[in-house]
């Protein structure tokens, strides 16, 4: 493609995204709220005390969440968002379920960890197995948290009645990467054991999992300080909504943005040529299911919060929901994660502490799962060496600059997506794969990353290849510059 056929292909979808923008910004969501009959209204404001010293920590990380599907959570917008720091740049560094929840525990990028897949040599629960010993559970209990895991935990996990070090009370999906019914749990209470579940509506595995959540809640003394990680295996693809909330979204209009179906994807990878157009009714579908999945999740988070308030600790604990990676429903003829656009690598990032983070607060920082280990770490008290950021000063105001760029990484093992190496400023995100193709995108010009500019920026691309070459340290299995 030569230059003036680039710059050709700049105006026009320039002007398609801001048409786009506008459109999204005024696109009407019917939301069904949650069933609150049943419980007592939760003041989000009460709060039990100054905040403490050791406080009480809920991290909340939903499956192959989308960042606009946060929208649709009418709980978590009344409770946390608009009590707590929203993060619009919040991105993860391999958009993968095990390498990311891998670095959510640890605080460690992919090649720290070696965890860069959900299986095979470099990837799954086996390689992770090295890095159990320094987590933020081990980390937490060593200063005297009473530790709880209750939902996900990595693919591949628990072939064995095994429960990893650091954790108090156990309760994770076993045999299997996660499922909304017909599933087993490894349960720690009275010994670690495998508890099966059916297809009754009472086994849906989000509500047994808010069930634990709760009872681990009510259950821990208010003399000891807790962590408690949730992870629904929700809205996890083929999301299966709970049976109360089915049809929630069938009428919801659902605005597919400028990337579904990318006309000219000339100057794409390979991958992302070779690959046809998707149904955009498919899509559509798709996205509504995935909202209606969430509400179960949203009255997760609503039952967490009353548990918090009914117990006197709404005002001692930080909650943080986010997401281990998004989802391309369709954007750049993509329909599913591991790539390394903006769907699949940017995620709802929510911290709601009483006292110490402003009430409806956003930032523009960018932060990553690389930094939510070392950002518990701290406000806990603890001690663990990681690859990130703590965010404390950043969320209390202490500080207002944070880091200029994060590693993106990925490995290829039986997937389209080929191995690669990039990273993600506020502004650009560059990224080199093993084939030797590249792509750099103007975020601010170009959100929806339509046009790749590498050819027509080659100061930029220079200046991001050079600065991916000093980060992305070692290179992922399979790569080379």
């Amino acid at each position: 493609m030569g230059k003036a056929s680039i710059h050709t292909r700049w105006f026009f979808p320039t002007i398609t995204i801001w048409l786009s923008v506008v459109l999204l910004q005024v696109a009407c969501v019917q939301v069904t709220p949650v069933d609150n009959s049943s419980v007592a209204p939760l003041d989000p404001t009460a709060s039990d005390g100054s905040p403490s010293v050791h406080p009480n920590i809920v991290l909340i990380v939903t499956d192959d969440q989308r960042l606009d599907s946060l929208r649709v959570m009418p709980e978590v917008q009344r409770l946390l968002v608009r009590r707590g720091m929203t993060f619009r740049r919040a991105i993860v560094s391999n958009p993968l379920c095990c390498p990311s929840r891998a670095t959510i525990l640890t605080g460690r990028y992919s090649h720290t960890t070696g965890v860069y897949f959900n299986r095979g040599p470099h990837g799954g629960w086996r390689a992770f197995q090295a890095s159990e010993s320094s987590t933020v559970a081990t980390a937490l209990d060593a200063v005297g948290y009473r530790t709880a895991l209750i939902g996900k935990y990595m693919n591949g996990y628990a072939r064995d009645i095994y429960v990893p070090p650091g954790w108090d009370r156990w309760f994770a999906f076993a045999g299997a990467n996660g499922a909304y019914y017909d599933y087993e749990m490894l349960d720690s209470s009275g010994g670690p054991h495998r508890v099966p579940f059916g297809s009754r509506s009472s086994d849906y595995s989000t509500d047994v999992i808010r069930r634990k959540a709760v009872s681990f809640i009510r259950s821990t003394p208010r003399s000891t300080p807790f962590f408690l990680m949730v992870t629904p295996y929700a809205p996890h693809g083929p999301p299966v909504p709970a049976p109360r909330h089915q049809d929630d979204f069938a009428n919801a209009p659902v605005h597919l943005g400028p990337a579904v179906n990318e006309a000219d994807v000339s100057d794409k990878p390979a991958y992302i040529r070779h690959r046809g157009p998707v149904d955009p009714r498919v899509m559509r579908r798709l996205t509504r299911r995935q909202w209606e999945t969430l509400q179960a999740v949203d009255k997760l988070v609503l039952r967490v919060l009353i548990a918090l308030r009914d117990t006197g600790r709404s005002g001692t604990t930080l909650v943080i929901f986010t997401s281990d990676n998004g989802v391309a429903n369709g954007e750049h003829h993509w329909r599913y994660k591991m790539d390394p656009y903006e769907e699949s690598i940017r995620v709802p990032f929510v911290i709601r502490y009483p006292g110490q983070i402003p009430a409806g607060s956003t930032s523009s920082a960018l932060v990553s799962n690389v930094d939510i280990a070392g950002t518990i770490a701290d406000f806990a008290g603890a001690s663990l060496s990681t690859d990130g950021l703590s965010m404390r000063p950043l969320v209390t105001g202490t500080r207002s600059s944070f880091r200029g760029s994060v590693v993106l990484e990925h490995t290829r093992y039986t997937s389209t997506v080929p191995t690669y190496c990039g990273i993600r400023t506020r502004r650009f995100t560059f990224v080199r794969y093993a084939t030797g193709e590249e792509e750099l995108y103007d975020l601010r010009l170009d959100p929806y990353e339509l046009v790749n500019v590498e050819a027509v920026r080659p100061r930029k691309a220079t200046g991001l290849r050079a600065l991916t070459k000093a980060r992305c340290q070692p290179v992922p299995p399979g790569f080379s510059w």
